[in-house]
């Protein structure tokens, strides 16, 4: 009786078999395919961030040897091919720095504008739209500046820059009680090590206030 259970077992396997054998192998060759084809897709991916690393390296030598021109064209190619990477960001903000070294802060609010859109780190492109707001202020431009704070409605990621441009802002109009406050709040937030941290308690001092190490003296 054994014996007769596993033959007729073994039959109605094969029948089974021989009604869904097309689409069974069809399956696994679906699946093999997909797994060939994920294989591919992350190698096309890796070399393509590959590429993209490459630019942006070539990008940071241009920039080393003050070649706007080279630069400019790295900048645009990663834009143009890589904006699906890292690296398009970060290219982004090595030419931002670059350019308001190089006395063209309008060129660099310009660039930020034209691609912080584009920037899907959500940090990053917060950090773009404050520095903007900084060349602002250093070229004079405190109302623009002003309202480009005012849209950022404070900053979780970067509260230290954003209030310490809010008082740049205000003792750039006068308002030296709001720069005060201002640079005070910014202070708190601040490392007490932070190689920033004295040039923010000079301003707190010019706008009338004192750093928290003189207030225990």
């Amino acid at each position: 009786m054994d014996q007769l259970d596993e033959y007729e077992q073994g039959e109605r396997v094969r029948g089974w078999l021989r009604e869904n054998g097309t689409s069974l192998l069809g399956g696994i060759a679906l699946g093999l395919g997909c797994i060939g084809g994920w294989q591919w897709w992350q190698g096309s991916q890796g070399k393509h961030r590959q590429e993209a690393a490459t630019q942006f390296q070539t990008l940071g030598e241009a920039i080393e040897a003050k070649d706007k021109t080279k630069a400019q064209a790295m900048v645009d190619s990663i834009i143009k091919d890589y904006a699906d990477t890292g690296f398009f960001q970060l290219a982004i903000l090595r030419q931002v720095e670059f350019l308001q070294s190089s006395g063209k802060g309008e060129d660099a609010i310009k660039l930020i504008d034209r691609h912080v859109a584009g920037v899907k780190d959500v940090a990053m492109a917060e950090l773009l739209r404050l520095q903007a707001v900084r060349i602002l202020v250093a070229n004079g431009k405190v109302t623009d500046a002003g309202k480009r704070l005012e849209a950022l409605k404070g900053s979780s990621r970067y509260p230290t820059t954003y209030n310490e441009l809010l008082g740049d802002t205000a003792m750039a109009r006068g308002q030296r009680d709001a720069a005060r406050k201002a640079y005070e709040t910014a202070l708190t937030t601040l490392d007490q090590t932070a190689r920033s941290r004295p040039i923010l308690e000079m301003k707190l001092i010019d706008a009338g206030g004192k750093p928290a190490s003189q207030l225990e003296i």
